[in-house]
């Protein structure tokens, strides 16, 4: 029905969008007193600002999404899916 590119766009959009809520979330949880508790996440953000390592993150998801949907689709669907939960739960913690 639709054709790989646009599942692949679509995928790696849903990644990106994550991402992004990714970033509020764990911005709003900080500030208002919470811990990261992923030790290398905490390592990176000592080193360099929070925003600057979110940013890099997104872009990041965002490239190898998108070139990962083109050599194993499933792996990228999973990998979205799974963000999506991580995502679903930080709202939670909001």
């Amino acid at each position: 029905m639709f054709s790989e590119e646009i599942i692949v766009i679509f995928f790696t959009l849903l990644l990106t969008v994550f991402n992004v809520v990714d970033w509020y979330t764990t911005r709003t949880i900080l500030k208002a007193g919470g811990i990261e508790k992923n030790e290398f996440t905490k390592a990176i953000i000592r080193v360099v600002n929070l925003d600057l390592y979110l940013a890099i993150k997104t872009a990041l998801a965002a490239y190898v999404g998108y070139h990962l949907g083109f050599v194993h689709l499933p792996m990228l669907i999973a990998l979205t899916v799974m963000y999506g939960f991580f995502m679903a739960r930080n709202l939670r913690n909001l």
